[in-house]
């Protein structure tokens, strides 16, 4: 029996287990604190995020940490469910949604482990900084974009 939503939870799984191996690295090599600069763009750093992605709601603490393991948990029942009732024919969304799914469990897991958000890209020019964030963020980012592009698209076609 082919199940039409095993891609989007091979995507899922891919996304969790580089999440995972670089957030490892990480916690593993650098102090937290630290950074590392490798462009005049780029660096890495070591920073425990208590909010959701790229820094958001962060100023709670522990308290907000809870809050966004709840929002996890709710989003990422809500994802399999969408997944569940997408048509095979809508690859985009389902893949898309794939990456979040693999985004927010990543950063779940990190929220049960250290009750706080392991985040390591940092992003910068001329001046402006972009929040640091990780790979969860980034796929659940894509991945959002790419399943409303994907949803929304082929509407306004219609």
């Amino acid at each position: 029996m082919k199940i039409p939503w095993r891609g989007p939870l091979i995507v899922a799984l891919g996304i969790l287990i580089l999440d995972r191996w670089t957030k490892i690295m990480i916690v593993h090599s650098l102090p937290q604190g630290a950074l590392v600069v490798l462009t005049p763009f780029l660096n890495l750093v070591h920073v425990r995020n208590a909010g959701g992605v790229f820094g958001m709601g962060s100023q709670g603490g522990y308290r907000s940490s809870f809050f966004f393991i709840i929002a996890s948990l709710v989003a990422i029942v809500v994802i399999i469910s969408l997944l569940r009732k997408l048509s095979p024919k809508e690859r985009l969304v389902r893949w898309s949604l794939g990456a979040v799914l693999g985004g927010g469990i990543g950063n779940l897991v990190d929220r049960l482990i250290y009750g706080r958000v392991i985040d390591f890209i940092d992003f910068h020019w001329e001046g402006y900084h972009w929040p640091a964030f990780n790979a969860a963020d980034a796929a659940i980012t894509l991945g959002l974009v790419l399943a409303l592009w994907g949803y929304f698209g082929r509407r306004v076609e219609r």
